[in-house]
């Protein structure tokens, strides 16, 4: 007597291959967001930093008076996350910024600083003609 063979099916086993595997791509979608997020913060952050930066040691070149100021006017609205220090020969602006995770509590420290000399061309050529005067007059000896 021949037995009859029961033929399994596997129907549906794709829709759950597919419900594990929808976990890991949620999961890449989301860093790869997160990652885009991050980096195009730090990006205008340190642009910010450096625009004012150059402002003021740019300022500081035209006038006498402290760029640290003009430099620190241009980030009022931006944040408390940016400080200004500088004197008569440079200007630093840093940020520190913190972009939360929506998940167990992680954060992403972002830190920063641009330093921007100030340099007077005419008090620079003032030495260097100086520098070839005193070299002219030591070889003529």
């Amino acid at each position: 007597m021949a037995e009859k063979v029961e033929k399994r099916t596997c129907k549906g086993s794709y829709t759950i291959e597919m419900a594990f595997l929808s976990g890991i791509w949620l999961l890449v979608i989301f860093a790869s967001l997160l990652l885009l997020i991050g980096t195009h913060t730090r990006i205008q952050n340190t642009g910010t930093a450096a625009e004012s930066s150059l402002y003021g040691s740019s300022w500081a070149v035209y006038s006498s008076e402290n760029g640290k100021n003009k430099a620190a006017g241009l980030l009022q609205g931006k944040g408390n996350s940016f400080s200004v220090s500088g004197n008569d020969e440079e200007i630093t602006t840093a940020f520190s910024y913190t972009l939360g995770i929506p998940y167990q509590n992680l954060k992403w420290e972002q830190t920063g600083m641009v330093k921007s000399k100030i340099i007077r061309p005419v008090l620079f050529i003032e030495k260097v003609e100086k520098a070839k005067n005193l070299i002219d007059t030591i070889q003529n000896r």
